[in-house]
């Protein structure tokens, strides 16, 4: 009887105890706010001490299995972390704090150094990577124009791919280069565009003094994507920029991209498109043919200074055309942009993917970037991070060479009663308009553009590695270490009756090639103590620097 006892009582306790601990796991539901009790998406959920986690959703809501007695875990970008054992409770709401180094503004300067605004004794003005990133410009100088004061954007034209200049507080030197410094998370980059004129001697022929005057070389600086930018600060003036030398004597932009969150997993992807026109145009006069003193020209002017202008007036019913917008198309953007941000509690991971191509308002104008990027950001210890950063960059601009005085002008130059979009006769020859100035004739822009062609392409590798150690809160000992290669080719092809050249030359080909390969590395170590309301600081450090440029 015992035993029979013993036999049921057994098989009871057993499935009460399986009873117990399945009632000891559930899922646990909830909210997570931030200020103003707006709520958080986005924020981690992790159950301590295991691999379960989850994220909050567009309503900042989750859901959690959990078992009584565990520690879940809550974090956010820019928020204080906060903790909660699970209880009898399923359902929960949770506030989290503005973290003190959010709420302190922190600006990046020369070095990569961390400072607050009110302790700088020079102009350093900052610029959001969203509001770069929200004009949708595929090269970032031009989104700065009008967000700094005493800076300048001075974009070479309006073709896809084109270059652009950004200037300082003026010029400093009309013989030098008047172009600030660019520094990507501490480490100095090339923002050089490429002059073809100082090619290897001008034994390459007669475009090697011509090729800068017709065609546009895009600047490095732009094969950054917008999106991977976090901030962008400006500093001017010897005081902002004295850590550089005189290699920064017309200031400095200091970029800080985007880091990897760890035990942030998150995926995104945006698209933009985006159609572009011309709409304004200077006003013409088409009441007169193309002459001198009101007589009509068949042949240039033959001597320099016997030049003058309008010719008759077109005969009543003359049909003109529009040249101009016979001439433009509607030019065509697209932009595609993918994002991966994933890890643990001290590493994360940030895989960034662009892809830009544009149809330029200009005929046969195109250009197309592809764009990757591998960031993570790790924390060995208590004291030490590092923060290595991969990035390939590809691009081709296909453009047509420009005549001697531009495609607009060229337009205006045009006849009115003079078709533009028939560049060649029956014969297969270039229709042929003689200037009024000597010795010269219009370039119809429409044969350049369709006769007249060139490509660059270049392939660039961005390597940098960010270690910070901080042994004691008053000591930080910094390194940054980047590497920089590029390499970049190009033709261009003149058709033998182009302006230029003859027909006895028989068209011209001039190709180029550019290697650069650049290194540079500081290390710092920063001493920081306060005493009351004054505060001293001491910094130690050194800079290495290696580039060089190969062009044949």
């Amino acid at each position: 009887m015992r035993r029979f006892l013993r036999l049921i009582f057994l098989p009871i306790f057993i499935f009460l105890c399986i009873l117990k601990v399945d009632a000891q796991e559930k899922t646990v539901t909830g909210k997570v706010f931030g200020d103003n009790n707006q709520t958080l998406a986005g924020a981690t959920i992790r159950i301590k001490g295991t691999t379960r986690f989850t994220q909050t959703d567009a309503s900042g809501s989750f859901s959690i299995k959990a078992n009584e007695g565990e520690t879940v875990e809550i974090s956010h970008v820019g928020y204080e972390e906060s903790s909660f054992k699970i209880g009898d409770s399923n359902s929960i709401s949770v506030s989290l704090k503005t973290s003190a180094s959010t709420m302190s503004e922190v600006t990046v300067v020369a070095m990569d150094i961390k400072r607050n605004p009110k302790e700088l004794g020079y102009s350093a003005q900052k610029v959001a990577g969203d509001q770069i990133a929200q004009t949708q410009r595929v090269n970032f100088l031009n989104s700065l124009q009008g967000r700094v004061a005493g800076l300048s954007i001075v974009p070479t034209s309006g073709a896809a791919g084109a270059s652009s200049q950004l200037v300082l507080r003026g010029f400093n030197s009309l013989t030098l280069n008047n172009q600030p410094l660019f520094i990507v998370d501490g480490v100095i980059l090339d923002n050089s565009t490429l002059n073809e004129t100082s090619n290897g001697g001008t034994s390459l022929g007669l475009a090697s003094d011509r090729a800068n005057r017709t065609s546009d070389y895009t600047n490095r600086i732009a094969d950054l994507n917008p999106a991977d930018i976090e901030t962008v600060t400006i500093l001017k003036g010897p005081e902002a920029t004295a850590l550089y030398g005189s290699q920064a004597s017309s200031g400095a932009v200091v970029i800080t991209t985007k880091k990897a969150v760890p035990g942030r997993t998150s995926i995104q992807y945006d698209n933009n498109f985006r159609a572009s026109f011309v709409t304004r145009y200077a006003d013409l006069n088409n009441d007169y043919t193309i002459g001198n003193n009101g007589v009509a020209t068949t042949t240039p002017p033959t001597s320099v200074g016997s030049t003058t202008y309008f010719g008759p007036s077109y005969p009543e019913g003359t049909k003109k055309y529009d040249n101009i917008n016979n001439f433009f198309r509607t030019g065509f953007t697209q932009t595609h942009n993918l994002t991966a941000d994933f890890g643990t509690k001290n590493a994360g991971f940030r895989l960034t993917s662009s892809y830009y191509d544009e149809n330029g308002v200009i005929p046969n104008n195109e250009f197309t970037k592809f764009n990757v990027r591998l960031a993570n950001t790790t924390k060995i210890g208590k004291y030490v991070s590092v923060s290595p950063a991969f990035q390939y960059i590809y691009s081709i601009n296909d453009k047509p060479i420009r005549g001697a005085g531009g495609y607009l002008l060229d337009l205006y130059d045009w006849p009115a009663n003079n078709d533009v979009r028939n560049y060649v006769d029956a014969k297969g020859y270039k229709t042929r308009i003689l200037a009024t100035d000597f010795n010269t004739e219009v370039d119809n822009p429409l044969f350049s553009v369709h006769n007249n062609h060139g490509q660059d392409k270049t392939d660039r590798y961005l390597a940098t590695l960010g270690i910070d150690v901080n042994p004691w809160n008053w000591l930080t000992v910094a390194g940054r270490f980047g590497y920089d290669h590029y390499y970049q080719r190009g033709y261009s092809i003149y058709h033998p009756m182009s302006y230029y050249y003859s027909a006895a030359t028989g068209g011209y080909l001039d190709d180029y090639y550019r290697n650069y390969n650049g290194y540079n590395h500081t290390i710092t170590a920063t001493a920081h103590k306060n005493f009351g309301k004054f505060a001293v600081r001491l910094m130690l450090g050194t800079m290495y620097q290696d580039y060089e440029t190969k062009m044949w």
